[in-house]
């Protein structure tokens, strides 16, 4: 099945695809997985026999737990996003201090300026049925998944 952690987007784009991108404190920060595919998001069939057996099963992104943390290696924030809501929603350009639908950051956990590291790590169900009768879920945690995203502050000059 090749499961995986997906490579990572975000608002503001990661610096290794944007080195001119930076996001503002106070905004929220989406996340979602960009390269979808049935091994990245799910669900994933897979079937194999040998004479006389069967198995059948199926991969399915249970959630995806990210984490925010700054230059010095300490923790802003953690999010998990589950279910349905897992691979999150890719931003469509609206207007940018509106949170994700579905999976992000909020503003309350933007406040960190500088060059930030988000990590992603997915964590999958297989659910497996034999011919024989037999049937099992095992649970799967590929290697996660980082990046770089950078964080500035807007000031605001106001002149008469």
């Amino acid at each position: 099945m090749n499961l995986t952690m997906g490579e990572i987007g975000s608002t503001p784009p990661a610096t290794t695809a944007n080195p001119n991108a930076v996001g503002a404190i106070g905004l929220p920060i989406w996340l979602w997985i960009s390269n979808r595919a049935d091994n990245t998001t799910g669900p994933i069939p897979e079937t194999e026999s040998a004479p006389g057996l069967s198995v059948s099963a199926l991969g399915t992104l249970d959630r995806v737990e990210w984490t925010l943390t700054s230059a010095s290696g300490a923790t802003i924030g953690a999010v998990t996003c589950d279910g349905a809501n897992a691979a999150g929603t890719p931003y469509d350009g609206r207007n940018s201090a509106e949170p994700s639908p579905t999976c992000g950051f909020g503003a309350d956990l933007n406040n960190s300026p500088g060059i930030l590291t988000l990590t992603g790590t997915a964590h999958w169900v297989v659910e497996w049925q034999s011919s024989g009768g037999q049937s099992g879920q095992i649970p799967f945690t590929p290697p996660p998944n980082s990046t770089q995203i950078r964080i500035g502050e807007l000031q605001a000059l106001v002149r008469d």
